[in-house]
Order: C-alpha cells, then sequence, then structure tokens
C-alpha cells in the first residue's frame, strides 16, 4: 500500500515527523509533497497512491479542489474530504452548522457592523480573521475607542476577505480551556484519542499553545465527551481537533481544525495508541476505501 502525503512548505515540525514516522512503519510506501499554502494547484503524486493524508492546511480552496483531483485520477482516497477540510479553514462556515454549539456570531464586513455588534453584546467581543490561526488575528474590544484594532486585523487579515467573524468575549473561556482530538475509525465510529487543557499564561487571555498557553493533563466529563462527538461527526473531518470552553454553566465549541499531525502536541505522554489510531484508519481507507460518512455515533 501506498501512502501520498501533502503538507505545508515549511520545515516539517517535530510532531509532524513523529506521525510520518509511523506511517512509514504502516505502509509499502510513504511519498511527501511539500507545496506553499498559497498555491493554486499542487504537483501530482510521484506514483499512483492508494490513500491520501491532507495536512497541508490551506487558505486556498484551488489547492484543495487540486489534491482532491489528483486523488479522483488515481482512485485514491483522500483524507480529509475537501469540502470539510475548507470547513476547517475558513471559519465563518462554521455558522453552517454549528451555530447551535457557538457562542452568539456575527459576521462584519465593515466597521459599522463591528460597532453594531459591540453594541448588541454588551460592550466587549472578540474579532477574528477567518482564517487566522495560532491565536493570530484574534483581538478583544472592550470600547468604540478600540475599533481600529479591528480595523488592523482586517487589514493584515490572511486570506482574501476583510470580513470579519465578531463575538461576545466569554469571560468563562479566559480560564481556560479543552483541546479535544478525534478520529474516525475504520468502521465509521468516532473515537476520542487525546485531550488536554489549555490556560493562558498570566496577562494574558489566549490559550493558543503558540501564544503562550500552558498545557495541562486532563479528563472529560460526560458533557465534554457528547459535544465532542457532535462537533466531530457534523465537522466531516477524519481527525479533528477541537476547542471547547464553558461560559456561565454551559459548554461551547469554539473551533477546530483538521489535526492529523499536529496530535503530539497535546499529548503530553506520546501516547503512540493516539498515532497508531491515525495509521489504522488510513491503511484501511487504502484497501477498502473511505467507510460510510454516516456511521458516526461515538463511545
Amino acid at each position: 500500500m501506498r501512502l501520498w502525503i501533502i503538507t505545508p512548505s515549511e520545515p516539517i515540525t517535530d510532531d509532524r515527523a513523529y506521525i510520518f514516522g509511523h506511517l512509514k512503519s504502516v505502509f509499502d510506501e510513504v511519498m511527501v509533497t511539500r507545496v506553499a499554502r498559497e498555491a493554486t494547484e499542487s504537483a501530482p503524486p510521484p506514483r499512483p497512491p492508494d490513500a491520501v493524508l491532507n495536512i497541508v492546511s490551506t487558505r486556498s480552496r484551488p489547492l484543495l479542489e487540486s489534491i482532491e483531483f489528483h486523488a479522483h485520477d488515481a482512485g485514491a482516497a483522500l483524507s480529509s474530504p475537501t469540502s470539510a477540510a475548507w470547513r476547517a479553514e475558513d471559519k465563518r462556515t462554521y455558522l453552517e452548522n454549528l451555530a447551535d454549539l457557538s457562542p452568539p456570531t456575527r459576521i462584519a464586513r465593515t466597521l459599522d457592523d463591528v460597532r453594531a455588534a459591540l453594541d448588541e453584546f454588551g460592550g466587549d467581543i472578540v474579532v477574528k480573521d477567518p482564517f487566522g490561526d495560532r491565536g493570530r488575528g484574534t483581538e478583544r474590544i472592550s470600547s468604540a475607542g478600540d475599533l481600529a484594532i479591528a480595523a488592523k486585523v482586517a487589514d493584515n487579515a490572511v486570506g482574501p476577505t476583510r470580513e470579519l467573524i465578531v463575538q461576545p468575549f466569554m469571560h468563562g473561556f479566559a480560564k481556560g480551556d479543552k483541546r479535544i482530538i478525534t478520529q474516525k475509525t475504520p468502521d465509521g465510529r468516532i473515537e476520542i484519542i487525546a485531550q488536554i487543557m489549555r490556560r493562558p499564561p498570566p496577562g494574558s487571555w489566549k490559550c493558543n499553545i503558540r501564544s503562550g498557553g500552558l498545557l495541562e493533563q486532563t479528563d472529560l466529563t460526560d458533557a465534554e465527551r457528547a459535544i465532542a462527538f457532535e462537533v466531530a461527526a457534523r465537522t466531516g473531518l477524519d481527525n479533528t481537533a477541537m476547542d471547547i470552553g464553558e461560559h456561565e454553566g454551559r459548554l461551547y465549541y469554539i473551533e477546530h481544525n483538521n489535526s492529523a499531525g499536529g496530535i503530539i502536541d497535546y499529548d503530553l505522554g506520546r501516547n503512540e495508541r493516539s498515532v497508531e489510531k491515525i495509521g489504522a484508519f488510513l491503511l484501511h481507507i487504502a484497501r477498502h476505501g473511505r467507510p460510510d460518512d454516516d456511521s458516526v455515533s461515538g463511545r
């Protein structure tokens, strides 16, 4: 069995090197292609693959579609599906099927829209670049005098749009959130394979690791497990990393990523079993094709 991995063109991080090493022990051959996140197309695989793992995390939908074309041309199973990968990259798409689990959310196209949301949400909001990551492009605005911050976020947005996501500032989230990682199994179920508590560093409200967030081992409540399975099912991804926080006694889904390769960041014990789950799923779809995406119940 042959696996083709598409990964960003920047240097491969330790966590991705770890999972690539494991996948080389699972497949007869692993081919790795590096592609710039902003590219509009990918080169074809060196040899026809049996499965394709896309972890390029791109803001370019044409690039995702190019990867999908090469997978289809080779008759290879693609992980994760292109439509699901795009929904993970563009946070505006969360409103399509996750609005009932999210904090109240507005899309702002002008500063007047941001000002209206500031009034609606009680004078304390968070604005987000739809394509931001690692805490970048996410800022808090607590008064009309801070609206210039929103303009700066829009001016420096990663994607081609000046639209911003606006949500109320949720004080509960500033105490920490949980990153939960799920993996689809060969028979189409979903399993939780890792979780970690993320807390903001002193003087900050952001929990992102790349923004200095602090990690703690944690367990999950039944309610947290239930919302994790619900979110994972709706994303359509094979491997989902989601952030869940509590505010005023209610759990909220915050955002999610297409996670394969980033799992080790959130596994302080280097749990090899988690990586083995990813390899087992990819080998299964290489041999048998993708499982029925409607079979998504957890346990």
